[in-house]
């Protein structure tokens, strides 16, 4: 169930950035309106492409660089189930400290515990149903589609069994049915009008007597279709659709595509047999309009639906010049870079910003933005840093008052809309970032928190939370809070985003949740007393069978590492677990193809436990 809540998230984030591409698109197509349809065509593989494929190609030409609050927002949606992702949990901007509350509301002890479905997952679940049954059942009727109209010319006749599908004159000689691709063409007196069936084996189906001239013409017209192997085309574009059913724009952009499909064909039989052709070709398409399709929306059968908008295409069609069709192309160049590449991530942009304040600090011109809270050489607003340490032991301490009185109105309110009230219990379970470390003698030397950066450009902080349970075990969460001087006052604005990395999955994650190692933190076992404690308990058990007893299993257990074997992967590459006391044990990430080496020790004899040491 959380794992289709997790997947469910990720399709409605997806459905955000193809909603902005249709938009995008159809922008487009709008100014090629009155351009040869076959560009419009083109145009709906970028939809397709975006739809299928999760593109990592950034640029700054992208369009959603002109939507970065939506993309934020589309973001944002992963506050709402935090206690089921192993990775980020983004929230609103202007969520306030809402996530707070999301974030306390795990109970998990340790990475193989069960986690408590929330209300809000419970929706999620059942949406997800809904959308898998809607998609269940729109393939259903794809499939139903197909089967009806193979059922409709189960009677046909083979009128040509071998017919060129380039119906061009210089085609039509025997060399050129020999060389080229070809398809069967059939009679049947049970349908309305022409249409193509299949995909590998397509086959055109007409209906009995038609006129030797405009049987000519239809057959060029679906000849066409198979040539640009469009019943592949269609039944992908089917599948798409029903994946994204739900998505109004989806329904739109299919609407369209196959208007765009259906009237590139037609152009394409008037370039091959001249503009005198308008009027009879015109006529054929109206004749056939006025029967009833009982196959107009089977995914993979062409019919002559919509004829008013493709008779007026065909009468005003003309071939544009050399000049205008290069003006086209350059267009359709620029939205597929602008659709398919990224806007630039949060990180990129404030390393950019990094970068370019360096060399200005350099050259005497700039004010550093990025000033990190123990380096030496960078100096910060002192007042900033004692408000945002004061924000991180508030947090740690579940002390609402104090969080209200440093939130703005809009956060006191998501507090109120939450039921939270200043007299109130949070209920929040451990794991929880405790103000006062229980396991280490002193707080001052061992906080339960670091201030990792602070961003006075951007308004920004970076605190690191070490979060401790009863087993004893500690996890890492790392906030990003945005701050501002109201009234010559301190005030958090907003809760950026929280991390948990208590399941890592990829080298990013692992060098986010310990960026300077182990060494020194919460999280070496050596200092913060909870190595002692985990190693007594082993050794007064009464089996010897304990995972931490294991470099490998140790390793993975300390340092929050995802369970799945195949997608973290661990080795030792060095030392001998049954003579060392310390060894290397190198991790590989399926996920991202990084690999990090760590260093285990066993400092409490042969029989204690393993722990990482840096």
């Amino acid at each position: 169930m959380e794992k289709a809540c997790e997947f469910f998230l990720a399709f409605l984030q997806r459905n955000g950035i193809v909603t902005v591409v249709i938009l995008t698109v159809l922008a487009v197509r709008f100014l090629l309106r009155k351009y040869p349809k076959k560009y419009s065509y083109w145009l709906w593989a970028i939809v397709g492409i975006r739809m299928m494929f999760d593109l990592t190609i950034v640029s700054p030409f992208s369009v959603f660089n002109l939507f970065r609050p939506f993309s934020q927002n589309t973001k944002a949606a992963g506050g709402i189930l935090s206690d089921i992702s192993h990775t980020m949990v983004k929230n609103h901007p202007s969520a306030g400290t809402q996530n707070l509350t999301v974030a306390a509301e795990k109970t998990t002890l340790s990475p193989a515990a069960d986690r408590t479905m929330t209300t809000t997952q419970t929706v999620f679940a059942v949406l997800c149903f809904i959308w898998l049954a809607g998609m269940v059942l729109m393939l259903f009727y794809g499939f139903y589609s197909y089967i009806k109209c193979r059922k409709l010319v189960r009677t046909a006749v083979i009128l040509k069994k071998s017919m060129p599908i380039d119906m061009r004159p210089s085609q039509r000689t025997e060399e050129g049915e020999k060389n080229h691709r070809a398809a069967s063409v059939w009679e049947c007196d049970k349908i309305p009008s022409p249409f193509v069936l299949g995909i590998f084996r397509s086959r055109i189906y007409i209906p009995f007597r038609m006129e030797p001239l405009e049987q000519q013409y239809i057959l060029a017209h679906e000849c066409c279709h198979i040539r640009r192997y469009d019943p592949f085309w269609k039944m992908l574009a089917f599948i798409l659709l029903a994946v994204y059913w739900w998505n109004p724009l989806v329904w739109i952009a299919y609407f369209y595509m196959v208007r765009d499909m259906e009237m590139s064909c037609d152009e394409a039989v008037i370039e091959t047999f001249g503009s005198e052709i308008k009027k009879d070709y015109s006529e054929s398409l109206l004749a056939f309009a006025m029967e009833r399709h009982p196959y107009s929306f089977a995914p993979i059968a062409f019919g002559e639906g919509d004829a008013g908008k493709r008779i007026k295409n065909v009468l005003n069609f003309k071939k544009p010049r050399t000049w205008a069709a290069v003006i086209v192309l350059a267009l359709l160049v620029g939205a597929a870079v602008g659709c398919l590449t990224n806007q630039k991530s949060e990180n990129q942009i404030s390393s950019e910003k990094n970068e370019t304040n360096v060399t200005g600090r350099e050259n005497g011109k700039q004010k550093n933005a990025r000033l990190d809270v123990d380096s030496e050489t960078v100096e910060a607003d002192e007042q900033t840093i004692k408000d945002i340490r004061a924000w991180a032991q508030a947090f740690c301490g579940r002390d609402l008052q104090t969080i209200r009185k440093m939130a703005t109105e809009n956060a006191q309110k998501d507090f109120e809309n939450h039921g939270i009230s200043v007299g109130g219990e949070f209920g929040w379970s451990s794991p929880w970032p405790w103000a006062e470390n229980t396991f280490s003698n002193d707080v001052q030397e061992s906080p339960c928190y670091k201030i990792q950066a602070i961003d006075s450009g951007k308004q920004t902080a970076e605190i690191l939370y070490y979060a401790v349970d009863s087993s004893p075990h500690v996890w890492v969460w790392k906030e990003i809070i945005g701050y501002a001087y109201e009234n010559d006052v301190f005030q958090v604005t907003r809760e950026k985003e929280i991390s948990m990395y208590e399941y890592i999955a990829s080298g990013f994650e692992f060098d986010a949740a310990y960026p300077e190692g182990i060494n020194g933190t919460l999280m070496d076992y050596r200092t913060n007393g909870m190595g002692e404690i985990l190693n007594e308990h082993v050794v007064n058990s009464t089996t010897q069978t304990d995972p931490l007893l294991d470099p490998i299993q140790a390793t993975r257990s300390l340092l929050n590492l995802l369970g799945n074997e195949e997608k973290v992967q661990l080795k030792v590459i060095s030392g001998d677990p049954e003579k060392d006391h310390e060894v290397i044990v190198q991790i590989t990430f399926a996920e991202d193809g990084t690999q990090r080496q760590v260093k285990m020790i066993r400092p409490w004899g042969e029989k204690g436990i393993w722990i990482p040491h840096k």
